[in-house]
């Protein structure tokens, strides 16, 4: 009989941050939402880039 190998300890996920404008990937320390990027320090590092044309009118 072979015994199978006994894995011990949990898998755990947990959830980080990641900036659209500079690819940096982090984890909070506070539970509310970072005001910028700890790394670019972009106001907008949750949305992603949008490219717009000149010629188009809004």
């Amino acid at each position: 009989m072979v015994k199978e190998k006994e894995e011990y300890g949990h898998e755990i996920n947990i959830k980080g941050n990641r900036c659209y404008r500079c690819e940096h990937k982090w984890i909070q320390r506070e539970e509310d939402k970072p005001a910028v990027c700890p790394k670019c320090k972009s106001p907008y590092w949750d949305k992603p880039k949008t490219k717009f044309n000149r010629d188009e009118k809004i």
